[in-house]
Protein backbone atom coordinates (compact mmCIF):
# COMPACT_ATOMS: atom_id res chain seq x y z
CA UNK A 1 0.00 0.00 0.00
CA UNK A 2 1.27 3.25 -0.76
CA UNK A 3 0.12 6.22 0.76
CA UNK A 4 0.00 9.87 -1.07
CA UNK A 5 -0.35 12.63 1.54
CA UNK A 6 -1.85 16.10 1.00
CA UNK A 7 -3.16 18.81 3.35
CA UNK A 8 -6.37 20.32 4.08
CA UNK A 9 -6.18 23.45 5.02
CA UNK A 10 -9.10 25.43 6.52
CA UNK A 11 -9.50 29.06 6.64
CA UNK A 12 -6.49 29.98 4.48
CA UNK A 13 -6.37 32.73 1.96
CA UNK A 14 -6.70 31.37 -1.85
CA UNK A 15 -3.83 30.62 -3.83
CA UNK A 16 -3.17 31.54 -7.30
CA UNK A 17 -4.24 28.15 -9.74
CA UNK A 18 -3.44 27.73 -13.03
CA UNK A 19 -5.53 25.72 -15.59
CA UNK A 20 -4.27 22.32 -17.05
CA UNK A 21 -5.89 21.96 -20.44
CA UNK A 22 -3.91 18.36 -21.51
CA UNK A 23 -5.09 15.67 -23.81
CA UNK A 24 -5.19 12.04 -22.11
CA UNK A 25 -5.26 8.46 -23.07
CA UNK A 26 -9.08 8.18 -22.96
CA UNK A 27 -8.88 4.52 -21.50
CA UNK A 28 -6.68 5.08 -18.77
CA UNK A 29 -8.19 8.85 -17.80
CA UNK A 30 -11.85 7.67 -17.54
CA UNK A 31 -10.74 4.66 -15.19
CA UNK A 32 -8.93 7.11 -13.42
CA UNK A 33 -11.78 8.90 -12.79
CA UNK A 34 -14.15 6.10 -11.96
CA UNK A 35 -11.21 4.95 -9.47
CA UNK A 36 -10.76 8.18 -7.71
CA UNK A 37 -14.99 8.57 -7.66
CA UNK A 38 -15.04 5.55 -5.93
CA UNK A 39 -12.88 6.14 -3.24
CA UNK A 40 -14.62 9.40 -3.04
CA UNK A 41 -12.12 12.15 -4.00
CA UNK A 42 -11.73 15.13 -6.03
CA UNK A 43 -10.29 13.96 -9.25
CA UNK A 44 -7.89 17.57 -9.29
CA UNK A 45 -6.87 16.82 -5.22
CA UNK A 46 -5.19 13.49 -5.83
CA UNK A 47 -3.72 14.78 -9.23
CA UNK A 48 -2.22 17.50 -7.08
CA UNK A 49 -1.08 15.98 -4.32
CA UNK A 50 0.65 13.18 -6.77
CA UNK A 51 2.35 16.75 -8.58
CA UNK A 52 3.46 18.26 -5.56
CA UNK A 53 4.85 14.34 -4.54
CA UNK A 54 6.58 13.65 -8.03
CA UNK A 55 8.21 17.37 -8.01
CA UNK A 56 9.57 16.69 -4.40
CA UNK A 57 10.92 13.34 -5.55
CA UNK A 58 8.49 11.57 -3.07
CA UNK A 59 6.74 9.82 -5.95
CA UNK A 60 8.93 8.02 -8.82
CA UNK A 61 8.02 6.77 -11.84
CA UNK A 62 9.64 4.32 -14.67
CA UNK A 63 10.79 6.65 -17.58
CA UNK A 64 9.37 3.47 -19.28
CA UNK A 65 6.15 3.64 -18.03
CA UNK A 66 6.03 7.65 -18.87
CA UNK A 67 7.21 7.29 -22.67
CA UNK A 68 4.87 4.76 -23.41
CA UNK A 69 1.86 7.21 -23.96
CA UNK A 70 4.42 9.39 -25.97
CA UNK A 71 2.83 8.09 -29.49
CA UNK A 72 0.25 5.13 -28.07
CA UNK A 73 -2.22 6.14 -30.47
CA UNK A 74 -4.91 5.82 -28.51
CA UNK A 75 -7.94 7.66 -28.29
CA UNK A 76 -7.83 10.68 -26.08
CA UNK A 77 -10.05 12.45 -23.77
CA UNK A 78 -9.13 16.54 -22.35
CA UNK A 79 -8.52 16.82 -18.62
CA UNK A 80 -9.43 20.10 -17.93
CA UNK A 81 -9.30 21.69 -14.68
CA UNK A 82 -7.11 24.02 -12.38
CA UNK A 83 -4.28 23.55 -9.79
CA UNK A 84 -2.41 25.25 -7.05
CA UNK A 85 -0.02 27.31 -9.55
CA UNK A 86 3.09 26.99 -7.59
CA UNK A 87 2.59 23.19 -7.39
CA UNK A 88 1.65 23.12 -11.15
CA UNK A 89 4.80 25.20 -12.07
CA UNK A 90 7.24 22.83 -9.75
CA UNK A 91 5.54 19.64 -11.27
CA UNK A 92 5.99 21.00 -14.61
CA UNK A 93 9.62 21.90 -13.90
CA UNK A 94 10.42 18.54 -12.46
CA UNK A 95 8.76 17.04 -15.72
CA UNK A 96 11.33 18.66 -17.93
CA UNK A 97 14.04 18.10 -15.91
CA UNK A 98 13.68 14.56 -16.79
CA UNK A 99 12.85 15.07 -20.54
CA UNK A 100 9.22 14.03 -20.06
CA UNK A 101 5.71 15.97 -21.07
CA UNK A 102 3.57 16.76 -18.46
CA UNK A 103 0.69 14.85 -20.17
CA UNK A 104 2.50 11.20 -20.41
CA UNK A 105 3.60 11.81 -16.96
CA UNK A 106 -0.05 12.03 -15.58
CA UNK A 107 -1.07 9.49 -18.28
CA UNK A 108 1.33 7.33 -16.43
CA UNK A 109 0.20 8.24 -12.93
CA UNK A 110 -2.98 7.28 -13.75
CA UNK A 111 -2.45 4.22 -14.94
CA UNK A 112 -0.73 3.04 -12.08
CA UNK A 113 -3.45 4.59 -9.11
CA UNK A 114 -5.82 3.18 -10.38
CA UNK A 115 -4.19 -0.48 -10.97
CA UNK A 116 -2.18 0.01 -7.37
CA UNK A 117 -3.10 0.46 -3.93
CA UNK A 118 -3.27 3.77 -3.26
CA UNK A 119 -4.97 5.54 -0.36
CA UNK A 120 -5.12 9.61 -0.15
CA UNK A 121 -3.72 10.72 3.34
CA UNK A 122 -5.05 14.27 4.56
CA UNK A 123 -4.10 15.78 7.62
CA UNK A 124 -5.26 18.98 8.73
CA UNK A 125 -2.88 21.66 9.41
CA UNK A 126 -5.12 24.26 11.25
CA UNK A 127 -3.69 25.83 14.13
CA UNK A 128 -5.37 25.21 17.30
CA UNK A 129 -5.74 28.15 19.46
Amino acid sequence: MVILGGHIKVDVDRVEVAALNQKINKEVFDAFKICVKEQGYQLNIILEVFMLQYANGRFNLKTEDVLKFKNDGKEVSTLNTTFNKEIYLKFKSACKLRGLFVKHVLTAFMEKYTSGNYILEYRDVTETK
